[in-house]
């Protein structure tokens, strides 16, 4: 078989490999960050293949320093073309993996292709080793809850373009060193990154990539002037770095209050790392679907090299691979790289960031470099091995991987059965069993005498005994005790008062308390107005400088509390902290659209929204205003102004 066609049929093989093992997995649900980033947030859902409709799609969203608008437009498309079926959602997200596997194949191909003086090389062995790698990275069993977890989209594609930036690298390099014309592939590998950083920051990290390869591979190969140019190059862009490091993001994330929303300080997280990537490294080399537990919300923290004595263990680990991969870079260049990989992978999630812990899918990529490690060794070992019995050996380990990730990927196939297991297999994990009650609570289809509606407060309850500060499970304990009239136990508000006293004011528990409000708002569920009323008070001397729980708090107060005055007083206080959100005005404009005594304010206000809704990003709001103004026939007949409420959509 010529190299073309063994290179054709691996890449067929990977796709087929990864789309036959990740499809049965469709059929799962939404999972923990996709419902504030994708199931609450109504802005990425396309309907109309409009201008307007992209901008407003890719304009709102996830977090970050360049918005994530390719992900941001591949979930538009999802939804355009599919609705809001996680199904879809997940398709996509296997389809993007099955992508990445023949470019992890290729780059490895590549690699080894580059490495010298290597002995008994040919193109089958190559093609062998490279797509014995690519196999079992893509249906590792850690993949599971990056490619069936529909947000982490953003990491798949991130890693698309950190792999096309590699590939086009090296073809660069080869033809830099034969002394062709290589700038279009080294702006190729730019455009690649660019790309990447359309779906998350992390694709930054496409250039460290291609330092460890060169590094550890190319070695600055081509000829003598050319080597000493790289060579400068790559020493100034690092030193740069280390500057950038240590001038700029180490002085701002070190800052007071950077950390103020997490239980850990910047010392503590850069402490826990080590443990934490020695554990990623035991479930990569020991992948059992019990030991992958998804949520490490209770992963232990390092307050000290000794404390945990386990601490000290770990960065040994670390340490004492960091210097063997430098010391026999020359002789093991392929696991050398490996080491570098994995540790490159890591740089940004392991580092100042006040990000949580520890996370699965930050393995994605970086899984590749111990790959690396394990497929040197291996080839090493089994270099007198005839070449039949090496297939034997590479075939048993892909199918041992396929049947640990085929369970994995049943487990994630439907929700409930994922909810249970990850609470099972992580019982002192708070979200783990908030996610348990949660599916429970949603299996009841709000019927107070179903089985499940008794078991969701019992998980419920187990998941605020555990301390965490998260205020979840006491929201959902108020609630579903105030829908089903039963007492509620006399410590449950009280803890939740405390959580918003002593803790800064988070994504997490910002929703919960607009749950509670809403839940009140709209006469679902007959909590104790008081009680809340208490904790809104709690929540703002703690926060007093958030918009949107003034915000929350002039709804609450103007709907619940019937005081249109507070509700009024506090919208406007909302929009003095945050005078550049037109949704604030848009929340302002509605309370007093039937108040004539505010005539003059609310056409300024109206005016405002029109101007920000460029991008469609408030239009329903606009016409909520619209609904409102047509409504006030109760009032006397006021003469509409100049500016007229907005045309129906």
């Amino acid at each position: 078989m010529s190299g073309r066609a063994l290179v054709w049929g691996a890449a067929t093989f990977l796709l087929l490999l990864a789309f036959a093992v990740f499809v049965q997995g469709l059929s799962g649900g939404f999972v923990f960050d996709d419902y504030p980033n994708l199931v609450n947030d109504p802005h990425w859902r396309l309907t109309s293949l409009t201008l307007g409709g992209v901008r407003e799609a890719t304009g709102n969203g996830f977090s970050g320093l360049g918005g994530r608008p390719l992900a941001l437009l591949s979930f538009a498309l999802d939804h355009l073309r599919a609705g809001p079926d996680p199904a879809a959602l997940k398709l996509t997200n296997v389809a993007l993996h099955a992508l990445n596997t023949v470019l992890v194949f290729l780059l490895v191909r590549t690699l080894v292709e580059l490495i010298p003086d290597r002995k008994g090389a040919t193109v089958t062995r190559d093609a062998l080793f490279a797509a014995a790698v690519a196999a079992v990275w893509s249906i590792h069993p850690l993949q599971v809850s990056t490619v069936l977890y529909i947000v982490q989209r953003m990491e798949i594609g991130a890693t698309t373009g950190i792999l096309l930036a590699c590939l086009a690298y090296l073809q660069g390099r080869r033809r830099q060193i034969s002394g062709q014309r290589s700038w279009t592939w080294f702006t190729g590998a730019t455009l690649a990154t660019l790309v990447g950083l359309g779906f998350k920051e992390s694709a930054i990290l496409a250039p460290i990539f291609i330092a460890a390869i060169e590094v550890c591979v190319l070695r600055f190969a081509g000829p003598a002037r050319m080597s000493r140019w790289l060579k400068l190059l790559f020493t100034a862009a690092a030193i740069t770095g280390c500057l950038a490091f240590a001038f700029v993001v180490v002085p701002h994330f070190a800052a007071p209050g950077r950390y103020a929303f997490r239980e850990f300080d910047l010392q503590q997280r850069l402490l826990t790392q080590g443990p934490v990537l020695v554990h990623y490294l035991s479930q990569i080399l020991l992948p059992i679907p019990d030991r992958l537990v998804f949520y490490y919300d209770n992963f232990p923290l390092s307050r000290g090299l000794l404390a945990p004595a386990w601490t000290l263990a770990a960065w040994t680990i670390l340490v004492a691979l960091a210097a063997l991969a430098l010391v026999y870079r020359t002789r093991y260049p392929l696991a050398s790289l490996g080491v570098a990989w994995f540790f490159v992978g890591h740089l940004l999630t392991s580092n100042v960031v006040p990000l949580e812990i520890a996370f699965e899918h930050r393995n994605y990529l970086a899984l590749m470099g111990v790959l690396l490690i394990v497929a040197d060794a291996g080839a090493r070992v089994m270099r007198r091995v005839h070449l039949d019995a090496r297939i034997t050996i590479v075939v048993v380990v892909v199918f041992a991987t396929i049947v640990l990730t085929t369970l994995q990927v049943k487990t994630w196939a439907e929700p409930m059965r994922l909810a249970t297991a990850l609470a099972s297999r992580n019982i002192d994990s708070p979200r783990a069993s908030y996610a348990l009650g949660r599916g429970l609570f949603e299996q009841s289809r709000d019927d107070i005498n179903s089985p499940s509606w008794s078991l969701a407060k019992q998980e419920f309850l187990h998941a605020a005994r555990l301390g965490a500060r998260s205020p979840l499970p006491e929201q959902a304990l108020i609630i579903m005790h105030a829908r089903d009239g039963t007492p509620l136990a006399d410590d449950i508000w009280p803890r939740l008062q405390r959580k918003f006293a002593e803790h800064v004011l988070t994504a997490e528990s910002e929703g919960a308390l607009w749950q509670l409000a809403n839940c009140r708002q709209l006469e679902q569920c007959p909590l104790d107005a008081q009680a809340l009323f208490e904790t809104f008070i709690v929540a703002l001397e703690r926060n007093p400088d958030s918009a949107r729980l003034h915000s929350m708090y002039a709804t609450f107060a103007y709907t619940v509390l019937q005081d249109p005055d507070l509700g009024i007083a506090m919208m406007r206080e909302a929009i003095a902290l945050a005078p550049t959100d037109a949704q604030f005005k848009a929340n302002l404009a509605r309370m007093i659209v039937c108040l004539p005594q505010y005539e003059d304010e609310w056409e300024r206000l109206v005016a405002t929204v029109r101007l920000a809704n460029q991008h469609g990003t408030y239009a329903e709001d606009l016409l909520k205003i619209e609904r409102g103004y047509d409504n006030c026939a109760t009032l006397p007949a006021r003469p509409r102004s100049s500016q007229e409420p907005p045309e129906r959509r």
